[in-house]
Formats: C-alpha cells, sequence, structure tokens
C-alpha cells in the first residue's frame, strides 16, 4: 500500500480546528472540540518527532490512538501507544 501523503507534499493544516494552543506550551490554553475518528492529525509523539496520523480512537484517559494509513510499514500508535490530546498542533484540512 502506497502512502497516502508523500515527502515534500505540501499540508494544509488548521491549526484552530480543536482549540488555542500557545507554541511554547505544551497544553492547550482554549480547547473547544476533540478529533473525531478517521481525521488525519499532525501531532508530536511521546518522542518528540513530528507526525501525521490518522486519529482511529478517542481514549477515557484524554488520549487518542493514530494509525498510519500504510499498516504495514507506519510507526503509530501500535508502537508508541496513545498519544495526549494536547500533542495535537492541527487537522490536516487538504495535501
Amino acid at each position: 500500500m502506497e502512502p497516502a501523503i508523500n515527502s515534500g507534499s505540501v499540508l494544509i493544516v488548521s491549526r484552530l480546528a480543536y482549540g488555542i494552543r500557545l507554541p511554547w506550551r505544551q497544553k492547550y490554553l482554549v480547547r473547544w472540540a476533540q478529533p473525531k475518528t478517521g481525521e488525519v492529525v499532525i501531532f508530536y509523539t511521546p518522542m518528540g518527532e513530528l507526525a501525521v496520523k490518522r486519529c482511529t480512537a478517542l481514549t477515557d484517559s484524554g488520549g487518542f490512538f493514530a494509525e498510519g494509513d500504510n499498516n504495514l510499514a507506519s510507526y503509530d500508535s501500535r508502537a508508541y501507544g496513545n498519544v495526549s490530546v494536547d500533542n495535537i498542533i492541527g487537522k490536516v484540512l487538504g495535501y
């Protein structure tokens, strides 16, 4: 399976889709929405790397489970577990 977003692609990202997050803070100042299942989000992984993955489930602990579209070769929540919603930078609107 080919990746849905190729390296070097330009992404259109809404940084205000879920709330207001100040760049120097690790948490949202004001949050008005949560990601929905199936949405593509850009976020920081628990190791601090930038990732673009699809939200596949929300968890009770204030986190979400992210999986890549290329299941066989994707480094995602199956390897590093749930990701905090506060790590989300924005929602990908197009590419």
